[in-house]
């Protein structure tokens, strides 16, 4: 939690510091990722506005978890740029889209949630342990990316083969 009762900024004053933030861990698909060092150094940046606050917070992060294809541990590297807007404005502070849910009733930021749904917002829609990665067969469930597995070649339905005859 960052105090902003404890800054003193003027209109277009900004205030600038490095601080620790921690990730909590999140599931996406159901499977787990976590970050890994959970906690990581934040270039963090509070901008006083005329009618309201700008949070800017930049870190790097490496998320490991599962493959989506192979299931095997897979490592996503992220650099986070993520800033937020609150408005002081009473009349748009009824806009959800003008005020931060991040920004307690008290001035208090919480920056920890905010760093955590910044990288959820930054993951790929499909996390692969590498590029190529060929995943798992459909049938036995073998490693594809450790070699073909073993299973016979699949029989073509025949009520297709007149259309292959066309072929």
């Amino acid at each position: 939690m960052f105090d902003l009762r404890s800054l003193r900024l003027s209109a277009g004053e900004q205030h600038r510091q490095r601080l620790p933030v921690t990730i909590a861990e999140f599931t996406v698909g159901g499977a787990p990722y976590v970050a890994v060092p959970p906690e990581v150094e934040a270039a963090f940046a509070v901008t006083r506005l005329r009618n309201g606050w700008v949070f800017d917070e930049k870190f790097a992060v490496e998320v490991h978890g599962p493959c989506h294809r192979c299931l095997e541990e897979a490592v996503v590297e992220l650099d986070i740029a993520a800033q937020e807007f609150h408005t002081l404005d009473p009349e748009l502070a009824t806009d959800e889209d003008m005020t931060s849910p991040y920004l307690s009733a008290d001035d208090e930021l919480d920056t920890d949630r905010m760093a955590s749904d910044a990288v959820i917002l930054a993951m790929p829609v499909q996390v692969l342990c590498r590029d190529d990665c060929a995943g798992l067969c459909p049938r036995c469930g073998a490693n594809l990316n450790e070699g073909p597995c073993s299973c016979p070649p699949e029989q073509p339905d025949e009520r297709w083969s007149k259309l292959r005859e066309l072929l």
